[in-house]
């Protein structure tokens, strides 16, 4: 029995659906899906917990069509994809083999996500497809390729239908052999030089990191993983290069590519895409003799969708000549049947006619098939209309899909009516130069590969690329100026969704208007009105470029524009305060933008100037005028009621406190700010560069671990923030979270697996988004963990992190880091190599709140080395300086090993009077490693009784 009635809501895990409006939640936010993908899973949600058969999801989601079933099985993919982007664990739409598929509440989520199953990929969508069409050999053949091969490359002209048949195959795989799998369209990439940063891009990746390619490397060795890489005729080398690179590299990724020529790369497993089936030369063909033929099935069943063509009999000889014609290529097909909606197949064939023969000149140089198909686009071109023709040349500038608004716009310098626009469009649309595309609940649109390139040289060869240029980089402007706008008011996930995939229009709008020189100054407006959204993708580098480019073209032309130059010195300065390793020039980008701020009167650019300068200054051994700096940013955020800077100093002048161990007003402070940030919901204030809530309670669980006598409280509580950064999808939030407390914690608990496993998202994360400057950290935690998890047994690993932090920035001082590479040494005996990280920290003076521990680890040296004496007198400076910092952490730590140290002596009585009076402060967290050891230390010593002369 169904479950609910159409005009129900129908709950399945986290989701809810509106049948009768065919609307999607997952919580408050609304899930875009496509038409067809939504009317499969209103058919599932109708019969929940109940296997609803192939059939009636055909009629469905393609009432009254005949598909064939990769159809099915892409849609399919694509729902579930669109789910699990909200729910990773979840797997809601179960598969019965033979019978169909069923929508389950049912869903077995672990406490985490393996790294091997988290998404690669920050924004890549697969083109949606048409039905497809007498492809189901091919189809079949190519699953098997893919199977028993790393890398397939699919080949064959263009127009054959080389990207269909490939998502169509490889779609499905993501839920049929799970894995990841990303669709790459290298038809962007100019040239070769930026195919790399093109795959980059496509799976998160900063365009700035400093080598990209081991970066992806990295990235997918640990994932299963496919790419699709499409259209890769004219990068041939480049992308040979990175399939060779990647497969020696990786175990686990598949590569498929699509080209019109071989990449002759190693391991290629070459699959040539043959044209659809035509009908042989006759004299007369019945309506069902043609449909017998591939070719002619794709032709009538696009003339039918169109406008309800129907073939009969006497157009059928016309239908076969048309094929041939055409030489069964499926773009030219799908082009040329727009044109039966309103003439018979023999008028259609008639109109080919001597025009058609002209245009393929069997002489000109390239595959026959080839011409074929630019003599059908250059025919479909002249069949277009003026206003259609103008349409489509200026639209070719998009990279990805756009809107009627965005076309209305690039095509203002013809003066066209928005309704001349608009049939225009539909034109283009109905002779099938164009796609339609649902995406967040709005139509938008999409030129196909060839087509787009056609056009793309149209519109070079017409004069008019200047005008459409400008057009579309003030388009991009305006975006952008919404975006920053939304920012504020939207959730981060619908800001994403709705302006993440703008990224690679407005980087060529600014590679136009501000690199070319095409407009300096609207470039230079497009790198302010982009910095938000790089801060948002964490793209550090490409921020701090642009800003450094856009201000040097500033002074070059002599801008006079204050507000502006304040916007791109405070994007710059707010990059400046994570990545700058020079101090001096940090320091005076960011006093610049806080003397222009001033000047023109803008306090949130002010605050945020401010923000940086502090955040700078409280870099291990650049702690000066803090207080000042800070009291200041209090003032100005107060009194102009800026609630994310007001934030930003409570979380600042927490770290004040922590540098100079003042523990319980750090934590109360902490308290009270993660109370209030919570009562905030997300999209109401903007991150102010990272994520207050994330960040304030990761500062007060390794506080609690720490400085307080919960440390129990503080464990769970940074186990809940690290796992909330990494759902979070944003670069600069999870670095901060996991290398300011998350994996200090995690180390300091011994959760070795987890930390293992954040250790290795955070190096993903660190690549992805241009930010080496932080994997000294990265290895340092890596190298140790291996160590200390006794997955390796030999020094050179710590001792190579050890020289990493030592020559790194700044920011990578922290004395935590250091000691806990000590600590990874000594475990597996190699106490020298420990001692010598060991005095390096004490001859350039250690940072107070590390003095209990680096004292507690020296005097394991000197108990090591029989010098108990020693050790006895450097564990009560140890345990004194811990009391003295309130350190209860390193409290526990240090007096554990001194009462064993007073037990090895049968000083029973002193040892019981160490430990006894520290271990009964605790309140939580007695599971923890440290309280479990001094809890057994602590019985063995009561069981001893009192031993005279003790």
């Amino acid at each position: 029995m169904a479950s609910t009635e159409p005009d129900k809501i129908v709950a399945f895990g986290p989701f809810r659906l509106h049948g009768e409006h065919r609307r999607l939640f997952c919580g408050t936010e609304e899930v875009q899906l496509g038409g067809r993908a939504m009317e499969m899973l209103a058919t599932l949600a109708r019969n929940k917990g109940e296997v609803v058969s192939k059939e009636e999801l055909y009629n469905a989601a393609w009432p009254g069509i005949f598909v064939h079933e990769a159809n099915l099985k892409v849609t399919i993919a694509s729902l579930r994809r669109a789910l699990k982007e909200y729910s990773p664990g979840g797997d809601y739409i179960r598969t019965f083999v033979g019978r169909g598929y069923w929508l389950s509440d049912q869903v077995d989520v672990g406490d985490m996500p393996r790294i091997a199953d988290l998404p690669v990929v920050a924004n890549t969508r697969f083109p949606e497809l048409g039905t497809v069409v007498g492809r189901d050999a091919e189809i079949a053949e190519l699953r098997g390729r893919i199977t028993a091969n790393r890398l397939t490359t699919i080949v064959g002209p263009g127009g054959i239908g080389k990207t269909t048949v490939a998502i169509a195959t490889v779609q499905p795989l993501e839920d049929d052999e799970g894995g990841l799998v990303t669709f790459i369209d290298l038809a962007r990439a100019a040239s070769e030089e930026f195919v790399i940063p093109s795959i980059a891009t496509a799976l998160g990746i900063s365009s700035g990191s400093q080598d990209r390619l081991e970066a992806i490397s990295s990235i997918l060795a640990r994932r299963k993983t496919l790419l699709l890489l499409d259209t890769c005729e004219h990068v041939l080398n480049a992308v040979a290069h990175l399939c060779d690179v990647i497969l020696a590299n990786t175990r686990d990724v598949k590569i498929v590519a699509t080209s019109r020529q071989v990449l002759r790369a190693k391991r290629e497993e070459v699959f040539w895409l043959a044209p659809l089936e035509v009908p042989p030369p006759r004299r007369t063909y019945t309506a069902e003799q043609v449909l017998r033929y591939s070719a002619a099935q794709l032709l009538i069943e696009r003339a039918s969708e169109k406008g309800k063509y129907t073939l009969e009999d006497g157009d059928a000889s016309a239908v076969a000549e048309i094929c041939r014609r055409l030489d069964g290529s499926p773009l030219a097909i799908e082009l040329i049947s727009s044109r039966l909606t309103s003439l018979s197949a023999p008028e259609v064939l008639g109109e080919l006619g001597d025009q058609f023969n002209t245009l393929v000149d069997r002489d000109q140089e390239g595959p026959p098939r080839q011409q074929t198909l630019l003599a059908t686009m250059q025919w479909s071109y002249e069949l277009l209309t003026n206003s259609e023709a103008a349409v489509l040349r200026a639209i070719s500038i998009f990279m990805g899909t756009f809107d009627l608004d965005a076309v209305v716009s690039v095509v203002a310098h013809h003066r066209l009516d928005p309704t001349d626009v608009f049939d225009a469009v539909a034109g283009l649309r109905a002779k099938s130069m164009l796609s339609i595309e649902q995406i967040a609940g709005e139509m938008r649109y999409r030129l196909l590969d060839s087509t787009r390139a056609f056009a793309g040289n149209l519109l070079e060869t017409s004069g008019e690329m200047p005008a459409v240029s400008g057009a579309y980089a003030r388009l991009m402007l305006g975006i952008f100026a919404r975006a920053n706008a939304d920012q504020s008011r939207l959730p981060a996930r619908q800001w994403y969704a709705a302006y993440a995939s703008h990224a690679d229009d407005l980087r060529r709008a600014i590679g136009w208007a501000l690199f070319r020189h095409g407009d300096p100054l609207l470039g230079m407006q497009l790198v302010a009105s982009g910095i938000p959204l790089w801060h948002e993708l964490s793209l550090s580098e490409e921020a701090r470029r642009n800003c450094e480019h856009a201000l040097a073209e500033f002074d070059r032309t002599g801008c006079a524009d204050m507000s502006l130059k304040l916007k791109l010195v405070v994007g710059l300065a707010a990059v400046n305060s994570y990545l700058s390793a020079d101090a001096g020039e940090a320091i005076k980008t960011i006093e610049t933008a806080i003397r222009l701020s001033r000047l023109i009167g803008d306090t949130n650019a002010e605050c945020q100037a401010l923000g940086a300068l502090a955040r700078y200054r409280l870099l291990p051994g650049n702690q000066t005028e803090v207080r000042k700096i800070l009291k200041e940013l209090k003032r100005v955020a107060t009194h102009s009621k800026n609630r994310p800077a007001q934030w930003e100093h409570e979380i600042l002048l927490t770290e004040l406190e922590i540098i100079h161990c003042q523990y319980p007003p750090a934590i109360a402070r902490m308290e009270r700010l993660s109370q209030e940030v919570r009562r905030f919901p997300d999209g109401t204030a903007s991150r102010f560069d990272l994520d207050p809530k994330i960040r304030s309670e990761t500062t007060l669980g390794a506080l609690q671990w720490l400085g307080s006598v919960r440390p129990g409280t503080g464990l769970n509580t940074v186990k809940i923030c690290a796992r909330e950064a990494l759902e979070l999808h944003h670069g600069w939030t999870l670095i901060s979270c996991y290398t300011h407390g998350g994996l200090f914690t995690l180390s300091e608990c011994q959760e070795w697996p987890l930390a293992t496993q954040y250790v290795e998202q955070l190096k993903d994360t660190i690549y992805r988004h241009g930010m080496p400057t932080w994997i000294p950290v990265a290895n340092c935690y890596a190298e140790a963990l291996y160590v200390l998890s006794g997955a390796r047994h030999d020094p050179d690993g710590p001792l190579s992190a050890f020289d990493e932090l030592r020559t790194g920035l700044r920011q990578l001082g922290r004395h935590a880091y250091y000691a806990l590479l000590i600590r990874a040494l000594y475990a597996i005996g190699h106490v020298d190599e420990g001692v010598r990280i060991l005095d390096y920290l004490f001859e350039i003076g250690p940072q107070r709140s590390m003095v209990p521990e680096l004292l507690r680890l020296r005097a394991v040296k000197e108990r090591s080395l029989g010098r108990d004496d020693d050790a006895l007198c450097t564990l009560r400076q140890s345990v004194q300086a811990a009391e003295d910092n309130g350190a209860w952490g390193w409290h526990i730590r240090s007096a554990t090993d001194l009462a064993v140290l007073l037990r090895d002596r049968l000083q029973i009585d002193d040892a019981k009077s160490v430990i006894e009076p520290v271990y009964g402060r605790f309140i939580d967290g007695f599971d923890t490693p440290d309280l479990q050891r001094a809890g057994d230390i602590l019985s063995e010593l009561r069981g001893f009784g009192r031993v005279p002369g003790s």
